[in-house]
């Protein structure tokens, strides 16, 4: 019978859609195109060049700094006649001396100055320089992290989004195998109507099967577009790209005990990006109390000065300063700076301590979820077992007239649910696992970066 050599063809169909054979792509191919050109990713490690850069800025602040000034000026209006203050002098003297062997007609006025100068400032005791630059390099830190943890969180949705796209392909196909038996069953139903020895109501009931699971159909097709563009999506690829189907043997059940769950996750690069953050915060404290000590500079200037630009010796003079300066008071706001600091830092230390707690409860969660949807493998394989013995003995008393149509397409829903749900089960306890990776931090990312 038709409806027996269906059964056992759809019985291997969902027995070898676990150990499909692996086409020229494998997960960690999509894996390592998705690290690399993932929008989102891109943009995180953009914020990560820009954090190495400002540690850069800071390191300049150890460095002396070196500027070229040029400057002309004159005085006009009512400017001062320094002959009006030498003239009455030099009269005295000419006096004094019975001569006159001074001048005192000088008409001195300011004329026109030029200078032109390099100055060289390199600080020597500058507390804030230093503090800084363990900031920045704090906050690197924090973005490094962060970079980390979006490329473990976009690995487990990749797999997520492969899984999802599989299962529904799946799905379909299944349903594909299902609907030549249901048009076979209408095809004979309408036979029988015609030849007066069944009535319609078998031939509408057999219509309404069709008709349901080409809508399931049509409802796992969508889906399935649905999980295709999002995974294409997360490659940066166009949405349409065709997908090639992976081995399911590629994704192993994870061998792993929650203790050993909650060690791993211990690593989690959250940990590291609140730790960082609560690092450079206090950094942010000492750096807000080295505003009341003092500090040092070295400066150096050197150029030329005259009526005129002259580079000459005669013209050329330097300038060697040591340059202390200390805040004695600015009305406490150094003060409230620090306790605003000090303040920021206890909250994230606060944030540090709730992240653990909340991980832990991650993790637990999840791996209790995940154990249960490794053990619904097993059932739901022995469920699609006893449906499809069923199913096979239903087709045979149907066939020789022992069963009604009622029973033959209740077995036959039976048998097809059984199917999807061996499927889903299958697939979404690997989706399970893969979130279990993720927040165990099991997977190793090392192979995958390109920082």
């Amino acid at each position: 019978m038709k409806t027996a050599l269906f059964a056992h063809r759809l019985y291997l169909w969902l027995l070898v859609v676990w150990i499909s054979p692996a086409t020229a792509q494998t997960l960690d191919d999509y894996i390592r195109e998705g690290v690399e050109k993932n929008l989102a990713l891109r943009q995180q490690r953009l914020a990560l060049d820009v954090s190495n850069e400002t540690v850069g800025e800071a390191r300049g602040g150890f460095l002396p700094s070196i500027t070229l000034n040029a400057r002309a000026s004159e005085l006009y209006g009512n400017v001062i006649n320094l002959g009006n203050l030498i003239n009455p002098a030099y009269s005295t003297l000419n006096q004094l001396t019975g001569s006159s062997a001074f001048p005192t007609n000088l008409d001195i006025r300011l004329p026109l100055q030029r200078e032109t100068k390099l100055e060289l400032r390199q600080p020597l005791i500058q507390p804030k320089v230093l503090f800084n630059y363990q900031i920045k390099n704090h906050l690197r830190d924090a973005t490094e992290a962060e970079t980390e943890a979006k490329t473990r969180e976009l690995v487990a949705q990749i797999k997520t989004a492969y899984l999802n796209y599989a299962k529904t392909l799946k799905v379909v196909e299944l349903y594909e195998q299902t609907i030549p038996l249901l048009e076979e069953n209408v095809r004979v139903n309408q036979s029988l109507v015609k030849n007066e020895k069944a009535t319609k109501d078998a031939l509408f009931r057999a219509e309404a099967e069709l008709a349901d699971v080409k809508q399931r159909q049509a409802v796992a097709l969508r889906l399935n577009d649905a999980s295709k563009q999002f995974f294409n999506f997360l490659l940066d690829r166009p949405l349409a790209s065709p997908i090639a189907l992976i081995s399911d043997s590629s994704f192993e059940m994870l061998s792993v005990s929650l203790e050993s769950a909650q060690e791993k996750s211990k690593s989690r690069e959250e940990f590291k990006q609140v730790q960082s953050v609560v690092q450079a915060a206090e950094k942010s404290v000492s750096i807000y109390t080295a505003d009341f000590l003092p500090t040092l500079s070295l400066g150096i200037d050197y150029g030329f000065q005259g009526n005129r630009y002259d580079f000459s010796s005669d013209q050329d003079f330097a300038i060697v300063s040591l340059i202390a300066q200390w805040n004695i008071f600015n009305g406490f706001q150094d003060k409230a700076k620090r306790e605003q600091a000090t303040l920021e830092a206890n909250r994230l230390k606060t944030r540090y301590k709730e992240l653990e707690s909340q991980i832990a409860l991650q993790v637990r969660t999840t791996f209790d979820e995940a154990r249960v949807a490794e053990q619904n493998i097993s059932v739901a394989e022995a469920r699609l077992k006893a449906a499809e013995e069923s199913f096979k003995i239903v087709s045979k008393k149907y066939a020789q007239g022992q069963a009604s149509q009622v029973e033959f397409l209740d077995s036959r829903a039976t048998f097809t649910n059984a199917g999807i749900n061996a499927i889903i089960t299958r697939y979404d306890a690997l989706i399970k696992q893969a979130e279990l990776e993720r927040v165990a931090a099991t997977f190793n990312l090392s192979k995958f970066t390109t920082q």
